[in-house]
């Protein structure tokens, strides 16, 4: 009884700091246990070389970096070239590759690294049961605040590797993820992204309909131009080289919304407020909520091009979409096969060109911010 009474005297004489308990809780509003992915694990002495020869990003120079920087964005294609997955692969060392990929498409990644392991000592699996995806989104994000908050984060966790803006990111044991105590919402991490200009899945990366470099991949840190072979490989150096890309992802804002989208703004470098995405100004886009159940066709989501004297066209379709902000890639009037088109000739469609949704409400398109930084 004498040592609790001690207790409870020494408590009284050291409270809680209340700015402890609120920095707590903002920095676990800000953790958020990204649900829609899953974790594949492939595991064997060639476990790097194997995936080096199917994916677009090289694996082994990933390994020569620190611990913490190995993890790199990657996409597995088709033999013609088109997406079939985008990802991201964290290699534990040669023998160990842990791949972060969406959960719809998990079962035919996983078919896919089955049919091209043949005869190798490898074994491929999904881990989704013990190895949990979390995001922590950046004070930028978050509604009111300002600065960086000291935030302490479990070994693991590191910088978004497709583009730094988006925040952190970590694949932890199921064990160590529930101590988290994230209390993000899954449609905030979604929303922070369109904000962000980064597609992210089947829901903006068609199954076999995407050429990479149409989704900005190149833009993200997912392809390695220098690695050798890989499954459509071809089409993808050929296109950057030697093609002609005229198609690519673009933010769009419906009109009515107060913000500056012009490339020569201060802010051309930093991705659009989340208060603008989430807020209740601006009229809705008729796009795919990442989390949605039911997705409007895609000739509710075409985006329409109306040139001087000249009647509406369609020139692309919009995806991810969080209210009056969106994803969407259109094909446009200049070449854009690198940062130096768009950042030199930022104007994609000809002069006087006025954008719109399939039902009239007017677009602003804006370059993703990560145009503008290297």
């Amino acid at each position: 009884e004498l040592l609790g009474l001690l207790a409870v005297y020494f408590e009284l004489l050291n409270p809680p700091s209340i700015f402890s308990t609120m920095t707590l809780s903002a920095a676990s509003s800000r953790l958020i246990a990204l649900t829609d992915r899953s974790v594949l694990r492939v595991t064997g002495a060639n476990a790097a070389h194997f995936l080096q020869g199917i994916c677009t990003q090289d694996v082994p120079a990933a390994l020569e970096r620190p611990a913490q920087s190995r993890a790199s964005p990657a996409a597995f294609l088709s033999p013609r070239g088109k997406v079939l997955a985008d990802v991201i692969l964290l290699p534990r060392d040669e023998t160990e590759v842990w791949v972060d990929v969406h959960s719809s498409i998990a079962k035919n990644l996983y078919r896919l690294l089955m049919r091209h392991r043949l005869r190798e000592p490898l074994k491929i699996e999904d881990v989704s049961s013990d190895l949990q995806v979390f995001g922590q989104l950046p004070t930028a994000a978050v509604s009111g605040s300002s600065g960086d908050s000291p935030t302490e984060l479990p070994e693991g966790f590191f910088e978004d590797p497709r583009y730094a803006a988006i925040g952190a990111r970590a694949i932890l044991e199921t064990s160590e993820g529930a101590s988290l105590q994230a209390s993000g919402s899954l449609d905030s991490y979604h929303a922070w992204r369109v904000c962000c200009g980064v597609p992210e899945g089947p829901g903006d990366l068609e199954i076999d309909e995407t050429i990479p470099l149409h989704a900005n991949l190149d833009f993200l840190n997912f392809i390695s131009f220098n690695k050798g072979c890989y499954t459509g490989q071809e089409l993808t150096t050929r296109t950057k080289h030697r093609g002609a890309v005229r198609k690519r992802f673009f933010q769009l804002l419906a009109s009515d919304v107060d913000f500056d989208c012009s490339s020569s703004s201060s802010s051309r470098h930093l991705p659009i407020p989340l208060e603008l995405a989430l807020g209740t100004s601006g009229t809705a886009l008729p796009g795919g909520r990442p989390q949605a159940a039911e997705v409007p066709s895609a000739e509710e989501r075409a985006v329409m091009a109306t040139k001087p004297k000249k009647d509406p066209s369609s020139c692309g379709t919009l995806h991810s979409v969080c209210g009056p902000v969106g994803l969407g890639i259109l094909r446009v009037d200049g070449l854009m096969n690198n940062r130096e088109d768009l950042v030199a000739k930022p104007d994609v469609f000809k002069a006087g060109t006025t954008l719109s949704t399939a039902d009239g409400t007017p677009l602003t398109l804006r370059l993703p911010p990560y145009v503008f930084s290297e």
